[in-house]
């Protein structure tokens, strides 16, 4: 069986929603639209920039009822379910499988290195036997143990076809991408190195800043695969610049910072839950006079 099934750019969906912790479903509608028509192949619903981890699973359920309502079903849509607590896992697994959905895919149980490694696995084995779809699991940085030999841990699980890896050594990267002869679907992590991802073998990649800079990222990965490896670069560093900007906004405003850019692209980003702190318009414009000065990507061109 060909595990590889994503390839592209999927935009980690920011979750729009307003004080009474409703979808605002226009603002999601024009978010799908605005990446569809500038290049983006599918969506990662309900991740770490879908603020999984403070949004209770009712919310969580409208804005991927929301995506599959407004994204053409040719689209591939991969639902995050990871939770802090089994039970809410295994809840958002159920309605996964509902709705109908091309993958599911979860952090590890925890964002600190509590679990072990053997602890992990049988975690994603346990997700993987809910699931009536495919499972991409997730290496990361905070992983107990080696990550190669884990990832043919997880390879060896049935109903798991591949990783988003987020540890920026693409040595590592490398060596992960030869499990399994390659027959591995590997989505690159960290946007700042997508194209060294991608020159190591991935099959894509999945990002936050991608929501705001759709083009780009797009861009990016079709250069590479015409070839085009000046270009490419050119585009990465233009996509870096914009990164390196939100980074020092990260701490301020974590990632309500970067829903803010939505309001220059005509989207209301809505709310974002305590105590992280909206920034007010005049905190906006701070962003986006340092976003100029550092070099506009191509979006926000006049």
């Amino acid at each position: 069986m060909n595990n590889v099934i994503f390839k592209g750019v999927y935009s980690a969906l920011f979750s729009l929603y307003d004080e009474h912790l409703n979808v605002k479903k226009d603002s999601v509608k024009k978010l799908i639209n605005y990446n569809l028509e500038n290049g983006i192949n599918g969506f990662y619903v309900g991740g770490g920039t879908g603020e999984c981890y403070v949004l209770p699973n009712r919310i969580r359920k409208q804005m991927l009822e929301t995506v599959k309502e407004y994204a053409p079903d040719s689209t591939p849509i991969i639902a995050h379910v990871g939770s802090g607590h089994l039970e809410d896992v295994e809840d958002l697994i159920s309605h996964a499988n509902s709705v109908g959905v091309d993958a599911i895919s979860s952090l590890p149980p925890s964002l600190t290195s509590y679990y072990t490694a053997e602890e992990t696995i049988a975690y994603y084995k346990h997700i993987a036997a809910l699931s009536k779809v495919p499972v991409m699991a997730y290496v990361t940085p905070i992983l107990k143990g080696e990550p190669v030999s884990f990832t043919r841990q997880l390879m060896a699980i049935d109903n798991v076809i591949g990783i988003k890896l987020t540890i920026p050594n693409y040595y590592v990267f490398e060596q992960i991408k030869r499990i399994n002869s390659g027959n591995i679907n590997l989505l690159n992590g960290p946007d700042e190195c997508m194209l060294a991802g991608l020159s190591v073998g991935a099959d894509g990649a999945i990002g936050t800043t991608y929501n705001l800079l759709p083009g780009t990222s797009s861009q990016i990965y079709e250069c590479y695969k015409q070839g085009k490896m000046e270009e490419a670069l050119k585009l990465q560093n233009e996509m870096n610049r914009f990164i390196d900007v939100m980074l020092q906004y990260r701490t301020k405003y974590n990632i309500a910072g970067w829903k803010s850019i939505l309001t220059r692209l005509d989207i209301d980003p809505g709310h974002t839950l305590a105590p992280i702190s909206k920034p007010t318009d005049s905190q906006i414009n701070e962003i986006f006079i340092s976003l100029e000065a550092n070099g506009l990507p191509r979006e926000f061109r006049n």
